[in-house]
């Protein structure tokens, strides 16, 4: 007994010496925290991972769920694809919120980036359990023509499995793989809504052959299903979802000029009857090696800032200035004084540069022009003094005059896109840019909203998204 105690006596100090030696007192117990839905990302936007520190995680809520809901311009899509796509913490309180997570990869795909949605999926635990970002997930992976990946994504889904969206694409998946229940998910699908688009093609793929009609863009399985199909996907592009046409569209090969001269006449064509943003950036692209062309061969144009203007709506600021640079005299054809001070505003938003002797220019046509003519100078400077290029004491005394249209957000919500962008919240003054947009509804921001985004995110640290809101803007002038 004796020699038993005496054992547990020196096993109980041993156990003491440990728990009390210096290596033993530094081990914490430290609880998981949860994983931040919005860390995942895809590439550098040259956004910092503080993007959202600061940010409002209720503001996060009601604006981000709206991007996917509605069209956007250009100029928004890209701030929209930059803030979401970057991989940084979320505003603080919402970084295991799945329901924002989704809404984040709904808008990310709304905006045509469907690369980033399928590494965003890869990335975060618990897609599975999430309806809206699993759909996110498989509408991503059919626009970028992985069709097994969208196949195991709605095989994974353990929520929401009966919606009509995922019978849709479980009878897709299963007549590609030729399994004999297609059919009949096929048949519950209808049964819950019918789709005669989905219907005519699903119902080619099931019977093997037929006629499915021409090819539709309104979505990944739509996509998908054309492309399954054989059918002609650049013929339906000018009627294809923004997130389609982006992800389909940069893969179709440019078709040859010919004839420069049609080339001219169809491209000057198109691009008078581009009545948004939106169509006009669409024209230009399409436009743009014919605008190329012409300015290397030095053909007379026959609007030739028109053709700047499209060059620079495509991205090319070296075509627009050597178009530009063409344009000597008083006779340009097509355009005007205030025409050729409009277009060196927009050189100089696209190239980044402040430009007082542009803004000096528009100013005074701002204030000579007739007065039906007035407005398109005096908002064009407008988005150029927000940019930053100053103004002479006359100029601003004058500018003060201007009227810059009725604001259609709220003196509050501007306030707050103003203090925002004073406290350097980066990521909660983009959200208050676009929610300017959305307020401003389908006309897009009057001069006046357009503005005060412009000097928001150029204050706001995001002054390559004002650039790109004021190129906008003034291309909309035309």
């Amino acid at each position: 007994m004796n020699r038993l105690a005496a054992r547990l006596t020196f096993a109980a100090a041993l156990a003491g010496g440990a728990a009390a030696s210096p290596a033993a007192a530094e081990v914490q117990v430290q609880a998981l925290t949860a994983p931040d839905l919005f860390s995942a990302g895809a590439r550098d936007t040259g956004l910092g991972p503080d993007l959202w520190k600061g940010a409002s995680a209720d503001l996060a809520r009601q604006v981000i769920p709206q991007l996917a809901a509605r069209p956007l311009s250009p100029a928004a899509a890209g701030l929209t694809r930059r803030v979401l796509a970057t991989p940084a913490n979320a505003p603080e309180g919402a970084g295991a919120d799945l329901a924002l997570a989704g809404a984040r990869a709904q808008a990310l795909l709304a905006v045509g980036d469907a690369r980033t949605v399928v590494e965003i999926a890869e990335r975060t635990n618990g897609v599975s359990n999430n309806a809206a970002l699993s759909q996110a997930a498989a509408e991503a992976a059919l626009l970028s023509d992985q069709d097994d990946k969208a196949c195991q994504t709605a095989d994974a889904l353990t929520a929401d499995r009966d919606g009509v969206y995922w019978l849709r694409l479980r009878a897709f998946c299963q007549a590609s793989s030729r399994q004999p229940a297609a059919q009949l998910t096929f048949d519950l699908a209808e049964q819950k809504a019918k789709d005669p688009v989905y219907a005519r093609m699903m119902g080619v793929l099931l019977a093997g052959g037929g006629d499915p009609g021409a090819a539709s863009l309104r979505n990944g399985l739509d996509y998908a299903l054309s492309r399954k199909l054989g059918l002609d996907i650049a013929a339906a592009l000018p009627k294809a979802s923004p997130a389609v046409a982006e992800a389909s569209g940069a893969r179709l090969r440019p078709a040859d000029i010919g004839d420069l001269s049609a080339a001219e006449a169809a491209a000057r064509a198109a691009l008078k009857a581009a009545k948004t943003p939106s169509a006009f950036v669409a024209a230009a692209r399409a436009a743009r090696p014919t605008v190329a062309a012409l300015a290397v061969a030095g053909a007379p144009m026959q609007e030739p800032v028109l053709f700047a203007e499209a060059a620079l709506a495509a991205g090319d600021v070296k075509t627009a200035q050597a178009v530009r640079g063409g344009l000597t005299g008083d006779a340009i054809p097509g355009a005007g004084v205030t025409d050729l001070a409009v277009l060196d505003a927009a050189l100089a938003a696209a190239s980044g540069r402040t430009d007082a002797q542009t803004l000096d220019q528009l100013v005074d046509r701002g204030t000579k022009d007739a007065a039906k003519a007035r407005a398109r100078p005096q908002a064009a400077a407008a988005l150029l003094a927000a940019l930053g290029a100053p103004m002479t004491p006359d100029a601003r005394a004058a500018f003060v005059e201007f009227d810059l249209g009725k604001p259609a957000a709220t003196p509050a919500r501007l306030l707050a896109l103003d203090l925002s962008a004073e406290a350097g919240r980066t990521g909660e003054t983009a959200l208050l840019a676009l929610s300017v947009v959305l307020a401003a509804g389908p006309a897009g921001p009057s001069p006046a909203d357009r503005a005060r985004i412009v000097r928001g995110l150029a204050r706001g640290g995001l002054k390559t998204d004002a650039r790109a809101f004021a190129l906008e803007g003034l291309l909309a002038l035309r």
